[in-house]
């Protein structure tokens, strides 16, 4: 877990929200948590949950539950998001990638924080510009925006995505219900 510290606050003093991005894969999930800090946003930390090939699928997906439930109780997290399967041309692996949603899923639900689900379209579209960009699109703009941290892999530039893509999301439903509201 990489936590920068000349960019993280001290947890004790503020209650801003907190927002964990995930880009759930069996081999690697990636998260990225976030904290909205008045128009801009901060970097808290990010990384992967890890496990074998090699492994059997209960033990992976167990680990992945485990090991997000660690990330979760390092920090004051009230709202997730995660990326939301596709069927390309392989349904096994979508089956797959579904199983190891559900332990992400599991891990937020538990801790009683809610779950929001974006398609990878929409969240490129949020974050880069565009709903098609490549993965180095997701790190290079990634990297713009945070020029101190460096990401180990592009899931952990997925899940900053996801969680940056779902702070927008969040913060323009409440611009909305705000002015609904004045309306009436």
């Amino acid at each position: 877990m990489k936590v920068y510290d000349d960019i993280c606050y001290d947890q004790s003093k503020k209650s801003n929200m907190q927002v964990i991005g995930i880009d759930p894969g069996l081999i690697h999930t990636g998260w990225a948590v976030i904290e909205e800090d008045g128009p801009k946003i901060k970097y808290l930390g990010s990384g992967t949950c890890n496990t074998s090939n090699k492994s059997d699928m209960a033990s992976r997906l167990v680990s992945i539950l485990e090991q997000l439930r660690l990330i979760i109780l390092n920090f004051k997290i009230k709202s997730g998001a995660i990326e939301k399967a596709f069927v390309k041309n392989d349904p096994l692996a979508a089956l797959k990638l579904g199983q190891a949603r559900a332990s992400a899923m599991i891990a937020l639900g538990e801790n009683k924080i809610e779950v929001s689900e974006y398609a990878p379209n929409y969240v490129k579209k949020i974050f880069t510009g565009r709903g098609h960009a490549t993965k180095e699109e997701v790190e290079r703009m990634a990297s713009l925006q945070f020029p101190k941290v460096s990401f180990a892999r592009s899931d952990e530039a997925d899940a900053l995505a996801i969680a940056i893509c779902h702070m927008h999301t969040l913060k323009l439903n409440s611009t909305l219900s705000n002015a609904i509201n004045k309306a009436m």
